[in-house]
């Protein structure tokens, strides 16, 4: 089920852990469609941000609204019901390494007690890995697996797409597929996307914002241009400005 207006909404949203702020009076409007990415330092929030969005964290104070709905309101069958709607893509791929390709893809489909097979096949095509649907994790390249994990992310037909450094662990050219195929979400399935990396470049490619964090908090959002070689003498904002061409 679509919804209208944005993706999602977060109003002076806080997250504290004890007396720390991990995210710190944060508003965010994510437009339905868009590529947004993500972007800062360790410790910056970005995590805390992708939990707010996948409504496994509540805000411990402001307001979140996801897909149209409060998640603070939601019994826990109905956070499940809103969470299928939601695809993840981890760094780690987080792939059951005594599952096949087909196997991995099927699992959020087996949890919602459904099957698809016909459905499961059209996706491992899609990342390019028909071929390989009865290979096991540890036989397929780093990705490879990372492209199982997106077609396990969509096979849901998620309405929000989150990307947790996706392509951090991967070499040039697999860091391009990967890129290409979370950019063709927004084509072919009508996802919104949201990419959260420390890869500045891979912002430039696919992004239409971006969301600077520093230290939870939100500095500014930037319209995604272009793409520049860093200036050591560059503070993190300015150096982002620069690469994004704000």
């Amino acid at each position: 089920m679509q919804t209208t207006g944005p993706v999602a909404v977060l109003e002076r949203a806080t997250v504290r852990y004890g007396s720390t702020a991990a995210l710190e009076s944060l508003t965010l409007e994510i437009r339905r469609g868009e590529i947004l990415g993500v972007v800062g330092e360790s410790g910056a929030g970005k995590s805390t941000l992708l939990n707010l969005l996948d409504a496994a964290t509540h805000p411990t104070s402001g307001h979140v609204r996801i897909l149209g709905t409060d998640p603070t309101v939601l019994s826990g069958r109905e956070t499940r019901r809103l969470r299928h709607r939601i695809g993840m893509v981890f760094q780690s791929f987080n792939l059951l390494a005594n599952r096949t390709a087909q196997q991995n893809v099927a699992l959020p489909l087996r949890l919602q007690r459904r099957k698809d097979p016909a459905l499961v096949a059209e996706l491992l095509d899609y990342v390019g890995l028909a071929d390989r649907a009865d290979s096991y994790p540890a036989q397929l390249s780093g990705g490879q697996q990372q492209r199982v994990a997106i077609a396990r992310a969509l096979v849901t037909r998620p309405d929000l797409l989150l990307a947790d450094e996706p392509t951090s662990s991967l070499d040039t050219r697999a860091t391009e597929d990967v890129l290409e195929l979370l950019a063709g979400t927004r084509r072919d399935f009508d996802t919104t996307v949201v990419l959260v990396t420390h890869e500045l470049e891979s912002v430039g490619a696919i992004c239409d914002r971006a969301a600077v964090l520093e230290r939870g908090v939100l500095r500014r959002v930037l319209p995604v241009a272009r793409s520049a070689a860093r200036d050591e003498r560059d503070s993190y904002l300015a150096h982002v400005e620069r690469v994004l061409g704000a």
